[in-house]
Protein backbone atom coordinates (compact mmCIF):
# COMPACT_ATOMS: atom_id res chain seq x y z
CA UNK A 1 0.00 0.00 0.00
CA UNK A 2 1.57 3.28 -1.04
CA UNK A 3 1.86 6.05 2.01
CA UNK A 4 -1.00 8.28 2.66
CA UNK A 5 1.60 11.22 2.45
CA UNK A 6 2.66 10.28 -1.04
CA UNK A 7 -0.81 10.44 -2.05
CA UNK A 8 -0.96 13.07 -5.44
CA UNK A 9 3.34 13.11 -5.53
CA UNK A 10 4.89 11.02 -8.13
CA UNK A 11 6.30 7.54 -6.61
CA UNK A 12 8.04 4.12 -7.70
CA UNK A 13 5.77 1.48 -7.54
CA UNK A 14 6.67 -2.19 -6.35
CA UNK A 15 5.66 -5.79 -7.36
CA UNK A 16 2.69 -6.16 -9.30
CA UNK A 17 1.85 -2.56 -9.77
CA UNK A 18 5.38 -2.18 -10.93
CA UNK A 19 4.89 -5.12 -13.28
CA UNK A 20 1.98 -3.59 -14.34
CA UNK A 21 3.45 0.09 -15.32
CA UNK A 22 6.40 -1.60 -16.87
CA UNK A 23 4.28 -4.03 -19.24
CA UNK A 24 2.28 -0.69 -20.29
CA UNK A 25 4.85 1.34 -20.91
CA UNK A 26 7.23 -1.33 -22.45
CA UNK A 27 9.56 0.08 -20.44
CA UNK A 28 12.24 -1.73 -17.38
CA UNK A 29 13.52 1.84 -15.76
CA UNK A 30 12.74 5.20 -14.75
CA UNK A 31 8.90 4.08 -14.64
CA UNK A 32 6.52 6.01 -11.72
CA UNK A 33 3.04 6.21 -10.60
CA UNK A 34 0.68 8.69 -9.46
CA UNK A 35 -2.46 7.91 -6.72
CA UNK A 36 -4.18 11.42 -7.37
CA UNK A 37 -6.39 9.89 -4.18
CA UNK A 38 -7.05 6.78 -1.99
CA UNK A 39 -10.42 5.45 -2.22
CA UNK A 40 -13.18 4.93 -5.37
CA UNK A 41 -16.61 5.45 -5.62
CA UNK A 42 -16.81 2.44 -8.30
CA UNK A 43 -17.28 0.08 -5.22
CA UNK A 44 -15.96 -3.01 -7.26
CA UNK A 45 -16.66 -6.27 -5.25
CA UNK A 46 -13.13 -7.34 -6.57
CA UNK A 47 -10.92 -4.54 -5.71
CA UNK A 48 -8.62 -4.35 -2.90
CA UNK A 49 -8.79 -0.68 -2.45
CA UNK A 50 -12.18 -1.29 -0.74
CA UNK A 51 -9.96 -2.72 2.12
CA UNK A 52 -8.22 1.06 2.86
CA UNK A 53 -11.28 3.82 2.19
CA UNK A 54 -13.60 4.85 4.29
CA UNK A 55 -17.11 4.30 2.38
CA UNK A 56 -18.12 7.31 0.40
CA UNK A 57 -15.05 9.45 0.89
CA UNK A 58 -11.54 9.96 -0.55
CA UNK A 59 -8.58 10.31 1.29
CA UNK A 60 -7.24 13.63 -0.35
CA UNK A 61 -3.60 14.85 -0.70
CA UNK A 62 -2.21 17.74 1.15
CA UNK A 63 -2.04 19.86 -2.28
CA UNK A 64 -3.27 19.45 -5.64
CA UNK A 65 -0.98 17.01 -7.44
CA UNK A 66 -0.10 19.05 -10.05
CA UNK A 67 1.45 20.86 -7.28
CA UNK A 68 2.90 18.72 -5.50
CA UNK A 69 4.48 17.10 -8.73
CA UNK A 70 5.68 20.50 -9.95
CA UNK A 71 8.11 20.72 -6.59
CA UNK A 72 9.72 17.03 -7.78
CA UNK A 73 10.57 18.48 -10.91
CA UNK A 74 12.77 21.25 -9.43
CA UNK A 75 14.88 18.16 -7.82
CA UNK A 76 18.06 17.86 -10.14
CA UNK A 77 17.87 15.16 -12.79
CA UNK A 78 14.30 14.37 -11.78
CA UNK A 79 12.53 13.21 -15.38
CA UNK A 80 10.24 10.12 -15.25
CA UNK A 81 9.73 8.49 -18.27
CA UNK A 82 6.50 6.98 -18.01
CA UNK A 83 3.93 7.83 -15.18
CA UNK A 84 0.55 5.66 -14.10
CA UNK A 85 -2.37 6.73 -13.18
CA UNK A 86 -3.51 5.45 -10.72
CA UNK A 87 -3.33 2.00 -8.66
CA UNK A 88 -5.45 3.57 -5.51
CA UNK A 89 -8.15 4.92 -7.20
CA UNK A 90 -9.73 5.88 -10.61
CA UNK A 91 -8.12 8.99 -11.66
CA UNK A 92 -11.31 10.06 -13.92
CA UNK A 93 -14.20 9.22 -11.33
CA UNK A 94 -16.17 12.24 -10.11
CA UNK A 95 -13.99 13.85 -7.62
CA UNK A 96 -11.01 12.91 -9.50
CA UNK A 97 -11.01 14.36 -13.18
CA UNK A 98 -10.24 18.07 -12.66
CA UNK A 99 -7.28 17.08 -10.44
CA UNK A 100 -5.86 13.98 -13.07
CA UNK A 101 -6.26 15.68 -16.31
CA UNK A 102 -4.33 19.39 -14.50
CA UNK A 103 -1.71 16.38 -13.90
CA UNK A 104 -1.50 14.88 -17.40
CA UNK A 105 -1.04 18.41 -19.00
CA UNK A 106 1.67 18.99 -16.63
CA UNK A 107 3.35 15.97 -17.45
CA UNK A 108 2.71 16.15 -21.28
CA UNK A 109 4.39 19.61 -21.08
CA UNK A 110 7.31 17.95 -19.42
CA UNK A 111 7.58 15.04 -22.07
CA UNK A 112 6.44 12.24 -19.86
CA UNK A 113 4.43 9.78 -21.44
CA UNK A 114 1.33 8.69 -19.56
CA UNK A 115 -0.82 5.80 -18.73
CA UNK A 116 -4.23 5.82 -17.33
CA UNK A 117 -6.64 3.29 -16.70
CA UNK A 118 -10.10 3.79 -15.68
CA UNK A 119 -13.85 2.28 -15.42
CA UNK A 120 -15.03 5.70 -15.98
CA UNK A 121 -13.61 7.54 -18.80
CA UNK A 122 -10.23 8.68 -20.60
CA UNK A 123 -8.70 11.78 -20.74
CA UNK A 124 -10.55 13.66 -23.36
CA UNK A 125 -8.08 17.10 -24.25
CA UNK A 126 -5.08 15.13 -26.35
CA UNK A 127 -5.93 11.69 -26.87
CA UNK A 128 -3.24 10.81 -28.58
CA UNK A 129 -0.48 12.09 -26.01
CA UNK A 130 -1.93 9.40 -23.12
CA UNK A 131 -2.03 5.67 -23.04
CA UNK A 132 -5.74 4.88 -22.29
CA UNK A 133 -6.91 2.14 -20.48
CA UNK A 134 -10.27 0.69 -19.27
CA UNK A 135 -10.68 -2.56 -17.34
CA UNK A 136 -13.08 -5.02 -18.78
CA UNK A 137 -13.08 -8.55 -17.70
CA UNK A 138 -16.69 -9.21 -18.93
CA UNK A 139 -18.97 -7.48 -21.16
CA UNK A 140 -22.47 -8.98 -19.57
CA UNK A 141 -23.96 -6.25 -17.58
CA UNK A 142 -25.04 -8.52 -15.01
CA UNK A 143 -21.43 -8.70 -13.83
CA UNK A 144 -20.83 -5.11 -13.88
CA UNK A 145 -24.08 -4.15 -12.27
CA UNK A 146 -23.54 -7.13 -9.60
CA UNK A 147 -19.13 -6.45 -9.27
CA UNK A 148 -18.86 -2.61 -10.65
CA UNK A 149 -22.01 -1.14 -9.37
CA UNK A 150 -20.83 2.44 -9.80
CA UNK A 151 -18.87 2.08 -13.12
CA UNK A 152 -20.04 2.96 -16.53
CA UNK A 153 -21.81 -0.02 -18.50
CA UNK A 154 -19.50 -2.12 -20.14
CA UNK A 155 -20.16 -1.28 -24.08
CA UNK A 156 -19.54 2.76 -23.09
CA UNK A 157 -16.08 1.54 -21.98
CA UNK A 158 -15.77 -0.24 -25.55
CA UNK A 159 -16.82 2.87 -27.06
CA UNK A 160 -14.86 5.30 -26.00
CA UNK A 161 -11.75 2.98 -26.27
CA UNK A 162 -12.90 3.13 -29.96
CA UNK A 163 -13.41 6.82 -29.73
CA UNK A 164 -9.35 7.29 -29.13
CA UNK A 165 -8.39 5.06 -31.37
CA UNK A 166 -10.19 6.78 -33.96
CA UNK A 167 -8.44 10.11 -32.59
CA UNK A 168 -5.28 8.40 -32.88
CA UNK A 169 -4.65 7.36 -29.20
CA UNK A 170 -2.88 4.42 -28.17
CA UNK A 171 -5.47 1.75 -26.14
CA UNK A 172 -5.24 -0.93 -23.62
CA UNK A 173 -7.24 -3.05 -21.46
CA UNK A 174 -6.96 -4.80 -18.17
CA UNK A 175 -8.31 -8.08 -17.94
CA UNK A 176 -7.66 -8.45 -14.52
CA UNK A 177 -8.90 -10.14 -12.18
CA UNK A 178 -10.53 -12.74 -14.12
CA UNK A 179 -12.96 -14.83 -12.62
CA UNK A 180 -12.85 -18.68 -12.67
CA UNK A 181 -16.43 -19.96 -13.29
CA UNK A 182 -18.03 -20.59 -9.79
CA UNK A 183 -17.75 -16.74 -9.73
CA UNK A 184 -18.93 -15.58 -13.13
CA UNK A 185 -19.50 -18.42 -16.14
CA UNK A 186 -18.65 -16.49 -19.24
CA UNK A 187 -16.46 -17.51 -22.80
CA UNK A 188 -13.21 -15.78 -23.21
CA UNK A 189 -13.22 -15.82 -26.45
CA UNK A 190 -16.52 -14.07 -26.56
CA UNK A 191 -15.20 -11.79 -24.38
CA UNK A 192 -11.85 -10.98 -26.81
CA UNK A 193 -13.69 -11.05 -29.74
CA UNK A 194 -15.33 -8.15 -28.34
CA UNK A 195 -12.42 -6.25 -28.14
CA UNK A 196 -10.45 -7.49 -31.50
CA UNK A 197 -11.96 -8.26 -34.59
CA UNK A 198 -8.76 -7.86 -36.56
CA UNK A 199 -5.35 -6.72 -36.06
CA UNK A 200 -6.14 -3.27 -37.09
CA UNK A 201 -9.00 -2.89 -34.52
CA UNK A 202 -8.96 -0.49 -31.77
CA UNK A 203 -7.01 -2.78 -29.11
CA UNK A 204 -2.81 -1.93 -28.74
CA UNK A 205 -2.63 -4.13 -25.82
CA UNK A 206 -4.07 -6.61 -23.28
CA UNK A 207 -2.76 -7.71 -19.47
CA UNK A 208 -4.63 -10.33 -18.08
CA UNK A 209 -4.60 -11.65 -14.50
CA UNK A 210 -6.12 -13.93 -11.81
CA UNK A 211 -9.00 -13.87 -9.58
CA UNK A 212 -7.27 -12.43 -6.48
CA UNK A 213 -8.30 -11.99 -2.52
CA UNK A 214 -10.87 -15.03 -2.98
CA UNK A 215 -10.50 -18.60 -1.83
CA UNK A 216 -13.17 -19.57 -4.62
CA UNK A 217 -10.70 -18.53 -7.42
CA UNK A 218 -8.04 -21.44 -6.37
CA UNK A 219 -8.38 -23.43 -9.74
CA UNK A 220 -5.24 -24.06 -11.39
CA UNK A 221 -6.64 -26.19 -14.10
CA UNK A 222 -9.07 -23.56 -15.31
CA UNK A 223 -6.47 -20.52 -15.79
CA UNK A 224 -3.47 -23.44 -17.14
CA UNK A 225 -6.81 -23.17 -19.96
CA UNK A 226 -7.66 -19.45 -20.07
CA UNK A 227 -4.08 -18.54 -19.97
CA UNK A 228 -3.23 -20.93 -22.76
CA UNK A 229 -6.67 -19.51 -25.10
CA UNK A 230 -5.69 -15.91 -24.01
CA UNK A 231 -1.66 -15.72 -25.06
CA UNK A 232 -3.27 -17.94 -28.76
CA UNK A 233 -6.14 -15.63 -29.26
CA UNK A 234 -3.73 -12.58 -28.89
CA UNK A 235 -0.87 -14.27 -30.77
CA UNK A 236 -2.63 -14.88 -33.47
CA UNK A 237 -4.78 -11.47 -33.71
CA UNK A 238 -0.96 -9.87 -33.02
CA UNK A 239 -1.66 -7.74 -30.43
CA UNK A 240 0.67 -6.99 -27.93
CA UNK A 241 -0.25 -8.75 -24.28
CA UNK A 242 1.15 -9.83 -20.80
CA UNK A 243 0.29 -12.07 -18.26
CA UNK A 244 0.67 -11.38 -14.64
CA UNK A 245 3.82 -12.88 -13.23
CA UNK A 246 1.40 -13.81 -10.02
CA UNK A 247 -0.90 -15.88 -12.62
CA UNK A 248 1.68 -17.29 -14.22
CA UNK A 249 3.79 -18.84 -11.21
CA UNK A 250 -0.06 -20.01 -10.10
CA UNK A 251 -0.39 -22.40 -12.99
CA UNK A 252 3.13 -23.48 -13.00
CA UNK A 253 4.71 -21.52 -15.91
CA UNK A 254 7.66 -19.66 -14.10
Amino acid sequence: MVLISMLGELYKPKGKALETAQAIFNLKDNVYACNIAMGCPNYCKYCYVNRYQIKGDFLKPVSRPFALVQEQFKIADFQPEGVFLSFMTDPFCRGNWEDSCMLINYLIDNNVKIATLSKTGVYSENMPKVKSGMTIVSTDEKFRKFYEPNAIPLQDRIDILRSVHDAGGETWVSIEPYPTPNIWKQDLLWLLKDLIWSKTDFIDFIIFGKWNYDARANDKPFYKKIVKQFTEFCNSAGIRYHVKTDTLKYIGEI
